[in-house]
């Protein structure tokens, strides 16, 4: 690392050095929405492939109870 001579330097490094943070912190607040906004989609749609395959599994079963019933009371 280089030396700093005069304060001008130093408040040019200081200023720099604000600028850098300000854009790393800028840069690591855009990724978290990023990640965030990646994880409640992934959740959303596990949430909706979940809930469909429970409504399909009560609808069919439902579908399958009466045709068994109605073949039952067919036979006898």
């Amino acid at each position: 690392m280089k030396g700093i001579r005069n304060m001008r330097e130093l408040k040019l490094k200081r200023q720099n050095l604000r600028y850098k943070s300000r854009y790393l912190e800028e840069k690591l607040k855009d990724h978290s929405e990023e990640t965030v906004q990646a994880f409640t989609s992934y959740v959303k749609n596990i949430a909706f492939e979940t809930g469909m395959k429970i409504a399909l599994q009560l609808f069919f079963r439902n579908r399958k109870d009466k045709k068994s019933t109605e073949s039952e009371s067919a036979t006898e």
